[in-house]
C-alpha cells in the first residue's frame, strides 16, 4: 500500500488523471448508499456503478434484484483532495477496499 493524494471518489479517485479532473471541476461528487453502506463517488462512477458484476460485491449468482442501484445520493458541496492508501497490486483505494469487504460481508459471500 502506498500513501498518496486522491480525488474524492472512492472508486476512481486514486487515478492520477482524476486529480486533474478534480482541479478542473470536471466532476460532481456524491455520498451514495449501496447495500446499506455509504460510498463517496464522482458523477461518472455513480452512474457507472451498476456495470460492476454483482458477484464482485458478494451477491449470489443469478440474483434478480437490482442491488446495485443506490437508495440515495447526496451531493457533496465542498469536496476535497484527501490522502489515502492505494494498493499497488489491485489499484484500489483503501476506502474502496473497506467498502468492498463490508459489502461482501453484508451480501453473505466472504471472498
Amino acid at each position: 500500500m502506498v500513501l498518496r493524494e486522491c480525488a474524492p471518489c472512492f472508486d476512481c479517485g486514486h487515478e492520477l488523471v482524476e486529480i486533474d479532473h478534480f482541479k478542473n471541476n470536471e466532476h460532481e461528487y456524491y455520498l451514495v448508499k449501496v447495500f446499506g453502506l455509504e460510498i463517496q463517488l464522482c458523477d461518472f462512477c455513480d452512474s457507472d456503478f451498476g456495470s460492476y458484476n454483482p458477484d464482485y460485491f458478494g451477491l449470489k449468482h443469478g440474483s434478480v434484484e437490482n442491488h446495485m442501484s443506490a437508495s440515495y445520493s447526496d451531493k457533496i458541496h465542498k469536496p476535497e483532495i484527501e490522502t489515502d492508501y492505494v494498493c499497488e497490486k489491485c489499484s484500489h483505494r483503501l476506502k474502496f477496499l473497506v467498502f468492498l469487504k463490508q459489502s461482501r460481508n453484508i451480501n453473505g459471500k466472504n471472498l
